[in-house]
């Protein structure tokens, strides 16, 4: 039996000389410095990983077209062309419907005078003063909230510049992706850790994104047959806004709601604004509650209170981006560091939507942290061996079976 002391890691020992509270505030002060630098690059960095997530989400697609014996290079091409196709009826139907917006506003602002007008009739009724309250009305204008329509019309238009750039990474990650199995393969062999790592990532976003466009989609076409129905006005304009708010996790359906709300109170009053809540609560809760996890159950795996806090701070890291990545950068960040790291996985535990799922993933012993055995410890005699042996015997059993599995 070795009696020689086991050596233990660079993080453990440097904890250890200088104490964990200074360990704690030198690990603290290097993710400030990591946000800190990650924020004065976020045009980059943001584009590119929302590009990596989107050719992970195709790979299945290009197997589809390996299967039909099509050339790497052609099935890489069509990759990229779905890609763009996306990218493209996305962000054109949100230009469009900001258009049509900006240019039926103006209409409402006789009927935001008199719901105004209501509002404070209403609360003198109940003994408010609201000398100084109509004042305020002359400096709030429609047209206002026109200009800041056209102000997101124009971040979109002036954005060419990045989708451009987002196209041109998209180039390079769709045809690199076609020597991708291989380099999970060869990375394997090396540190198959870090390999289930990528792969769990690229399968958990890859259910994200499918998942949340999917019933993304049911729900808005549900909301807009609804809103059609209630005669609110831009029914197709706030069917694309719930849309892509769906993908802003928690406060997403709030973003979508508020302004078909807003016009349908302008344009008929309480009893339709009262119909699309009442709408768009039920058509979520049955969908998105009740439906979905029947289906796919929690494809993003972490909490909601963990999805929130994660939309403030990817949303203050990366911009406005950010709230669009908060679920897919927090993915990567528990995947790859905690799901897979044995010193990290305790943290799991606080972040996981599912603690029964997590207690599925795979355990790695951590063996810079053996304790080793005592240089006086008597050698063992073959009866205590024997007697080890079978007590042991089920859990040999059960090795057995897991490494055979279906191979018998």
């Amino acid at each position: 039996m070795s009696t020689e002391p086991v050596e233990t890691t660079g993080a453990s020992s440097t904890a250890s000389r200088f104490g964990a509270p200074l360990w704690g505030i030198v690990v603290a002060g290097a993710l400030v410095l990591l946000c800190a630098g990650l924020r004065e690059v976020a045009d980059i960095v943001a584009p590119m990983f929302l590009i990596i997530t989107l050719v992970m989400t195709f790979q299945p697609l290009r197997r589809i077209f390996l299967r039909w014996h099509f050339p790497n290079w052609l099935a890489s091409l069509l990759v990229l062309i779905a890609i763009y196709l996306i990218m493209a009826i996305i962000l054109g139907a949100v230009a469009l419907s900001v258009t049509q917006l900006a240019l039926q506003l103006p209409e409402y602002q006789k009927a935001f005078e008199g719901g105004y007008d209501w509002a404070l009739k209403t609360l003198r009724a109940f003994g408010v003063d609201t000398s100084d309250w109509r004042s305020l009305l002359s400096k709030i204008d429609i047209s206002s909230f026109t200009g800041a329509a056209q102000g997101v019309l124009s971040g979109v238009t002036s954005g060419f510049s990045l989708v451009g750039l987002m196209a041109l990474v998209a180039i390079f990650f769709a045809f690199d992706g076609a020597t991708g199995q291989a380099r999970v393969a060869l990375i394997r062999t090396l540190r198959p850790s870090i390999a289930d790592a990528f792969t769990d990532f690229a399968d958990r976003v890859r259910s994200y994104w499918i998942v949340t466009t999917v019933f993304g989609l049911i729900v808005a076409i549900f909301d807009v047959v609804a809103l059609w129905i209630i005669g609110v006005p831009l029914a197709l304009t706030w069917g694309v806004l719930a849309f892509v708010s769906n993908y802003i996790p928690n406060v997403g359906f709030i973003i979508g709601l508020v302004p078909p709300t807003l016009i349908a109170l302008l344009a008929g009053g309480w009893g339709p604004a009262l119909a699309v809540v009442i709408s768009y609560v039920v058509i979520n809760f049955v969908i998105q509650t009740l439906i979905q996890p029947r289906f796919t159950g929690d494809a993003a795996g972490i909490s909601a209170s963990v999805a929130f806090i994660s939309l403030i701070f990817w949303a203050a890291i990366l911009g406005p981006l950010g709230a669009l990545l908060a679920v897919p950068a927090t993915l990567f960040v528990k995947v790859i560091l905690i799901d897979h790291s044995p010193n990290a996985r305790w943290f799991g535990a606080l972040i996981t939507a599912d603690v029964a799922e997590e207690k599925k993933l795979p355990r790695q012993k951590n063996r810079s942290f053996r304790r080793a055995e005592p240089a006086n410890r008597k050698p063992r005699s073959s009866a205590q061996q024997v007697n080890e042996g079978s007590s042991d015997e089920p859990s040999g059993e059960r090795a057995d079976d897991a490494s055979t599995g279906d191979g018998g």
